[in-house]
């Protein structure tokens, strides 16, 4: 008798894990990261990417005061991978950090500022770019493509010296070197960063194609301002914060000016991980 309720009693206790086992009823999590591996996945912008973009109000050194908003509009789509793309249209925001005039600590007229957010389709993402490339409203007029006539040639000038033809998937040259082509909004060029240079690209046919709007791929530094020239470009520290600096008294970079930024760093996106209940095939 004694024998038959020790093995009762052993059934009994078998008995749970013997069902959950058979039923697979439990919770585990429906992602699984590897090892060591992040939830985050990739910056929603790759760092690399080039983004031109237009100022919508003047940046002023006598008149922007520190903590002034900075905004500027995106002139062409920029894809981004992963079958994303940041579109023409789409708003930066950032700040004025700090502008000070001649005899104030300083013999040159001076403003810094940086852009923190980028919008990105329905969401607001977190950037951190350098400044490559400024080039004054003129310089933007004098880059636009005109309407073709028999008096004029199809080809024209980039901001920064490139030849470009203006027809719809017309050549970019680099001297006798094809390094894109123009679209109806502006440059696509297959180009990549050259380590050796961080402000020149090296020509790569196999390279993810960048924006390169009206600007030449090797544009570099200030384009129409006289003596307006970038001190500090956002590339060290402060990352992203970009310093313009003149021997005049004010710094002025009028509405419509035209900037070429390069991502250093952007926001991530999120990989959502959801716990769910696990049923065994047939459950």
């Amino acid at each position: 008798m004694k024998n038959n309720l020790r093995m009762l009693g052993l059934v009994l206790c078998m008995l749970p894990a013997h069902l959950h086992a058979g039923t697979g009823q439990g919770l585990k999590p429906a992602y699984q990261p590897a090892q060591g591996q992040s939830t985050r996945s990739a910056e929603a912008i790759p760092a690399g990417t080039i983004i031109p973009v237009s100022l919508n109000s003047a940046v002023r050194s006598d008149k922007t005061g520190g903590g002034a908003a900075v905004t500027a509009t995106v002139m062409q789509d920029v894809q981004l991978g992963r079958g994303e793309t940041l579109r023409r249209g789409a708003k930066l925001t950032g700040h004025v950090v700090n502008a000070i005039t001649p005899g104030k600590g300083s013999d040159e007229a001076r403003i810094s500022f940086q852009f923190d957010q980028v919008q990105l389709g329905d969401r607001t993402v977190s950037i951190t770019t350098n400044l490559r490339a400024v080039a004054s409203p003129h310089e933007v007029l004098e880059a636009s493509p005109r309407p073709s006539s028999s008096e004029a040639t199809d080809y024209e000038v980039e901001i920064g010296g490139d030849q470009i033809s203006y027809g719809d998937g017309g050549p970019v040259m680099v001297g006798s070197q094809v390094v894109g082509k123009y679209t109806s909004h502006g440059v696509l060029a297959n180009v990549d960063q050259d380590p050796e240079n961080p402000c020149r690209v090296a020509i790569d046919s196999d390279a993810h194609p960048q924006a390169f709007w009206l600007f030449s791929v090797n544009a570099c530094g200030s384009y129409g301002f006289g003596d307006l020239k970038i001190l500090q470009s956002g590339r060290t520290e402060p990352l992203g914060e970009v310093t313009l600096a003149s021997n005049r008294k004010v710094v002025k970079v009028d509405k419509g000016s035209a900037m070429l930024l390069r991502v250093d760093g952007s926001g991530p996106e999120e990989a959502q991980a959801h716990t769910t209940l696990s049923r065994a095939p047939g459950q």
